[in-house]
């Protein structure tokens, strides 16, 4: 007698935990559900095995990741450069340069800080702030930094600041002067000239009050609480700089304890502290292949054979100067002559060049009855 032999169910007790069960003999196979893999579907796949984030930490998910981004970079996986320049962080007139995580700012000649913030005017130093804050600490900070609260007293300067703020934050900034005790003084404790541009009715309060250029009312003064927060902007006295700093004999000013410095460069010179001997051949100024010699602020053109001028603009009038022999006909190519004999039926031997025959640097190409004078 022979025993009858089932096949045992392998996928009778579940097996697969997160998948299908597919019955074999003497085992079994399972199909994985998505997110999941082993021999029983138990596993949650790693899908930050694959290092999806390029500048950034990664954080495995069911299914998905997460990407922690390091400074300077965002999005999914980490892999855009923040623009730093986008805000336009740098004022009156400076490029934004973007780097990772951060940024920095080419400033045009006299302006500098790290946001070109800081410029001269008429004798004075400015420099204009990048945040907002009371009255009364906006001139403990300009003090710290060797100056004080910027006063207006002529509508030259009020035009002047306007002008800068509308390149910088666009936003309303404290002046020095306080609206009380009436009459009005600047903080070097002088009264007011009344040339300040006002908003109507201002001032009309006896309360202890702070003056700021409003830029919702085209940067005319006006009196608020000293505790509202506005930007500033602070002056110092533009000094000579000891030692002078700037090179190839520019003048160097100095403001806010030295940390602010500019270069009035002389003629023929540029760069932050007049380094650069400034190239007058830049332009090309000579013509027909003429080649340019820089000079200090100054150039001259040496030119090719056949032109002449400043810039070798032009070309000798040949025929004009009598350099054909007597009764000969001249013939103006441009950059040579020609003589023509015109009386060449009566010639015996040809023209024979000699050292008279052409001007200094040319010489003589001879013909039947003509002869040619050509740039050496």
């Amino acid at each position: 007698m022979y025993a009858l032999c089932a096949d045992i169910d392998d996928c009778a007790s579940s097996p697969c935990v997160h998948g299908t069960c597919t019955d074999d003999t003497g085992g079994y196979t399972c199909t994985c559900g998505n997110g999941w893999e082993g021999t029983n579907c138990d596993q949650d796949i790693d899908d930050c095995a694959s290092s999806p984030c390029a500048h950034g930490t990664c954080t495995d998910g069911f299914m998905n990741y997460t990407c922690s981004c390091e400074n300077g970079w965002e999005g999914t996986d980490c892999d855009h450069d923040i623009d730093e320049c986008a805000s336009s962080p740098c004022w009156l007139g400076g490029t934004c340069l973007d780097h990772v995580d951060g940024y920095s700012c080419v400033c045009p000649k006299e302006k500098t800080g790290k946001n070109c913030e800081t410029g001269p005017f008429d004798g004075e130093c400015y420099e204009f702030s990048t945040v907002a804050v009371t009255h009364g600490e906006a001139t403990e900070a300009c003090s710290t930094n060797g100056g004080r609260l910027v006063d207006v007293k002529d509508d030259k300067l009020q035009r002047f600041l306007a002008d800068k703020i509308a390149e910088t934050s666009r936003a309303s900034n404290w002046l020095a002067m306080r609206s009380a005790p009436l009459p009005i003084y600047y903080s070097d404790g002088s009264p007011s000239s009344g040339s300040l541009q006002w908003l109507a009715g201002q001032p009309s309060s006896p309360l202890d009050l702070c003056v700021l250029l409003d830029s919702s009312n085209n940067y005319q003064a006006k009196a608020v609480f000293c505790t509202e927060e506005y930007n500033y902007v602070c002056q110092s006295v533009a000094k000579p700089c000891e030692p002078n700093m700037c090179q190839n004999g520019g003048n160097c000013t100095s403001c806010f304890n030295g940390t602010a410095t500019f270069c009035d460069c002389p003629d023929g010179f540029d760069g932050r502290t007049c380094e650069i001997n400034i190239d007058e051949c830049a332009s090309n100024p000579c013509q027909n292949h003429g080649s340019c010699q820089d000079g200090i602020n100054s150039y001259s053109c040496r030119c090719i054979n056949g032109f002449q001028g400043v810039h070798c603009e032009s070309t000798p009038d040949w025929c004009s100067q009598s350099l054909c022999p007597s009764g000969w006909t001249c013939v103006d190519h441009i950059v040579h002559f020609s003589c023509i004999d015109p009386a060449s039926a009566n010639r015996i031997v040809g023209y024979q060049c000699s050292s008279a025959s052409c001007p200094d640097g040319m010489y003589c190409t001879e013909g039947v009855a003509s002869f040619s004078c050509k740039p050496e």
